[in-house]
């Protein structure tokens, strides 16, 4: 009798929180409005652009997402700066070359981006995810190109083991379609090759996201999307560049992230000019709590521009 109250409260217990993130993310998806704009082409990437006063402030998305991650929310940022929000290299409406998906194909991609916009002063990049280690390279390897980086949720591992343990442990459809091998090949093959069905199940199958969020979580390839992983999060030194940056870097975290390795990244706060901050929240925290997230970057952005390396 006893396991077996034990059992109910354990049940109850993982109810209670599965209902809780549940409503999470519907009031994420309420919240999420579309953004202003309409994309256009500059160089190889489809991008947003909005404002045309102050320093320049550069949206990056994640793995599997487009600029729509951006809602309308973060618009507000184009008030006081030019504000450019472009897919990735091999998402959403931009390129999707035969190859070339590592961090400085991806970081040229961005470069020629921001030369097509007539952008040649320092930017500050507000990123998620996979875009935070983009970010990170195009601060170590072209550092007068970037005044500072707010990286939200970012993929920071020590090495590939370590990676691939973090990511698989998000979940066991983490584990079987995240993480490149056959059966995320055959997945991704499969949806590749009937598009609108695809579109149709990734908003059926993920309603707790906005509708417009969900539909471009298929605007990729199988090239794009597994050589981007593996390249640039599994393979990638991320820790590494950080040690070329000579810019301010916030990596901002939710206390429930599965995907974040935040025991690292209190470490990485001992190199120069990090700093680490834990939010209550999870991998979503750009989506569920936008305002808050805009706010740091439109208030680290300012710092950035008036600082002397700014």
């Amino acid at each position: 009798m006893r396991v077996r109250t034990v059992a109910l409260v354990g049940l109850g217990g993982l109810a209670t929180t599965a209902a809780s993130a549940h409503r999470r993310a519907r009031r994420a998806a309420k919240i999420w409005q579309p953004p202003a704009g309409v994309p256009h082409r500059a160089g190889a990437l489809a991008v947003r652009t909005l404002g045309d006063t102050g320093s320049p402030v550069v949206l990056l998305h994640g793995l599997v997402a487009s600029g729509m991650f951006w809602g309308a929310v973060y618009d507000r940022l184009a008030e006081h700066h030019r504000l450019v929000v472009p897919d990735l290299l091999g998402f959403g409406g931009s390129d999707r070359p035969a190859h070339g998906y590592g961090p400085d194909d991806h970081v040229e991609a961005l470069l020629g981006c921001l030369d097509a916009l007539g952008i040649d002063t320092p930017v500050t990049i507000g990123a998620h995810s996979l875009g935070c280690l983009i970010a990170l390279r195009m601060a170590s390897s072209h550092p007068r190109r970037v005044a500072g980086v707010v990286g939200f949720g970012p993929p920071l591992y020590a090495n590939r083991v370590d990676a691939s343990a973090r990511i698989g442990a998000s979940g066991p459809m983490a584990r079987l379609f995240a993480l490149p091998g056959p059966v995320a090949k055959l997945a991704c093959g499969w949806l590749c090759d009937h598009h609108a069905i695809a579109t149709r199940l990734a908003v059926l199958t993920h309603p707790r996201l906005p509708e417009a969020v969900a539909a471009d979580a298929v605007e990729h390839s199988w090239t794009s999307y597994s050589m981007t992983m593996t390249k640039v999060i599994l393979d990638a030194g991320g820790t590494q560049w950080l040690g070329a940056v000579d810019t301010a870097v916030q990596f901002i975290a939710g206390d429930r992230d599965r995907v974040v390795d935040r025991r690292l990244l209190v470490n990485l706060q001992a190199a120069q000019r990090v700093t680490v901050q834990i939010w209550p929240g999870r991998h979503d925290l750009p989506l569920v709590n936008p305002v808050r997230c805009a706010t740091r970057i439109a208030d680290f952005a300012v710092t950035q521009s008036s600082s002397p390396g700014g």
